[in-house]
């Protein structure tokens, strides 16, 4: 089989490769279990660049439609915005268990230090660190990669190059993130009854004893209190997870209907 290899076609082929590289990419940067902070830019792009080299053949000639010229880096910006947007929809989710552990760090008086003097290098508290990384890991283990790879793969019989998916507008990503806060609260309302409760016992133990020293006794009780609620949230932790993430894959399965 004769293949004619003329400038056209090499140039097709390679604006091809491109757009379909640049919405693997986008989801590279955004996604919160793909794009760590660990791991490096360059690796992020090798792993783009391969997996759109991947995904060539079954896109075919998918830029013989728009040209070489202005339209293409319309494309582009589109494509990359499909896949960010993904990644993005995702980073909202998580947004809820990020929102109850710092909620639950000041509470307890965790990240007391933190409340006055910002770190740079850390941008929450123990707890945060600690319920932020324990939600990675169990979107790792959900395959939530897995799903989000997919759904590319598939967006590409369902949205040709350069066509963004209507449902995904502004009001969409909006109620996207009222939901998540929404869960985000729900889920900090036991910490703060808690503690709340605790410091009306407190409050009532000040008027009634002046001479406590309230300031060393309440975090001598609220640091295990708050380690106390931490270990009953843990269990139901792989749960809210997944409730946090199902708004997120309905809009992402709505503007990429598999058929």
């Amino acid at each position: 089989m004769n293949i004619s290899l003329n400038s056209d076609w090499i140039m097709q082929a390679a604006v091809s490769f491109m757009l379909v590289s640049l919405r693997f990419f986008g989801l590279m940067m955004t996604a919160p279990m793909l794009a760590y902070r660990a791991a490096p830019m360059r690796l992020r792009l090798y792993t783009a660049l391969l997996l759109g080299l991947a995904m060539l053949p079954m896109v075919g000639n998918g830029a013989a439609k728009l040209g070489l010229t202005a339209p293409t880096y319309i494309a582009v910006a589109i494509e990359l915005g499909i896949g960010a947007a993904m990644g993005f929809m995702v980073r909202l989710s998580l947004v809820a268990i990020d929102l109850a552990a710092e909620v639950l760090s000041i509470q307890t008086g965790l990240s007391f230090a933190a409340s006055y003097v910002r770190d740079a290098a850390l941008p929450s508290g123990i707890v945060g660190e600690l319920m932020g990384i324990s939600a990675l890991a169990l979107t790792l283990v959900m395959n939530v990669h897995l799903m989000l790879l997919e759904l590319i793969s598939k967006s590409f019989e369902i949205l040709p190059f350069g066509q963004w998916p209507k449902i995904w507008d502004a009001i969409s990503i909006f109620g996207l993130m009222q939901s998540s806060f929404l869960l985000g609260v729900i889920l900090a309302l036991p910490m703060i009854v808690v503690h709340l409760l605790f410091y009306v016992i407190q409050a009532m133990l000040g008027r009634t004893s002046p001479q406590l020293n309230l300031f060393s006794v309440g975090f001598a009780v609220s640091v295990p209190l708050g380690l106390l609620v931490l270990v009953l949230v843990l269990p139901e932790l792989p749960g809210l997870v997944q409730r946090a993430l199902e708004p997120a894959f309905l809009l992402m399965r709505n503007g990429i209907p598999t058929r």
